[in-house]
């Protein structure tokens, strides 16, 4: 070959056949996902139609598994709909396990005065922890929930009479969830609906109940005031057994700990 001259390019047809079979792989994956949130938006709003680009967005949040550092307390009536939790569009999974229908709860029935008692409670049950516990609504949508007030048949829950709370819960974060806080099952009492809340909050962020008495994720009673005890306990309801996951114990101090970090100074 003569200096400066052009090398002639060879004839690639496999070239070609790579970028058409990359055309079919991308347009089968963009109709798959297209697919998917159709079918969600069906199970969330009981139409079909076709998704827009917040529709996109909300699907996308739920990859996100990093814990809220936003706990709202929502004390006024709410309409909910069922659907993967979504706390700032008002998306549930226990109405989706209860009613599977918007619902709208009753809200806080108890007055100003127990209003203030139980948002200072829940404050200091959550001091130690990097989290902020407010009752204005986030100007951002990475919060968690707390809807507090009525009772469990307010979100077509008929045979939970004596249920004081409910979250959802799969021994991981669940970030952007909604649990509640059914107030006037406890008629409206400060502490009681605060260690209930507290212990829902704890179910979103991967806690399972605990087997000690003074501990607020534990069912038994007679101990007095309950806060997140630095200590190693069994996991259980009315007798000890292993904890979610299959671990032996649970640190309910520690594990907040680890999911939050601790509060700076």
């Amino acid at each position: 070959m003569k200096p400066g001259a052009a090398r002639a390019r060879p004839n690639a047809p496999w070239r070609k056949r790579l970028l058409i079979i990359g055309i079919v792989v991308l347009l089968a994956i963009t109709i798959s996902v297209i697919a998917a949130v159709t079918v969600s938006i069906r199970v969330e709003t009981g139409e079909w139609r076709a998704p827009t680009k917040a529709d996109f967005v909300r699907i996308a949040r739920r990859f996100d598994t990093t814990p809220s550092r936003t706990i709202y307390m929502e004390r006024h009536a709410i309409e909910l709909k069922p659907g993967d939790d979504y706390a700032a569009g008002g998306i549930s999974s226990v109405v989706a396990n209860g009613a599977n229908k918007p619902v709208k709860t009753r809200g806080f029935s108890g007055g100003d005065a127990k209003w203030k008692s139980l948002m200072t409670c829940v404050k200091k049950m959550f001091t130690p922890f990097d989290v902020e516990v407010t009752d204005q609504r986030p100007t951002h949508d990475k919060f968690m929930m707390a809807v507090i007030g009525g009772k469990p048949a307010d979100i077509g829950i008929t045979n939970g009479h004596h249920v004081s709370g409910l979250a959802p819960f799969n021994g991981d974060v669940i970030p952007r969830a909604v649990v509640f806080g059914f107030a006037a099952t406890v008629n409206n009492d400060p502490r009681a609906v605060c260690e209930t809340i507290a212990m829902e909050i704890a179910h979103a962020y991967g806690l399972d109940h605990a087997y000690l008495c003074k501990d607020v994720m534990t069912y038994l009673r007679g101990c007095g005031a309950k806060t997140f005890v630095d200590a190693d306990a069994p996991c259980g309801e009315s007798k000890k057994r292993a904890c979610e996951g299959g671990k032996p114990t649970q640190n309910s101090f520690r594990r907040l700990v680890e999911v939050l970090g601790a509060r700076k100074p």
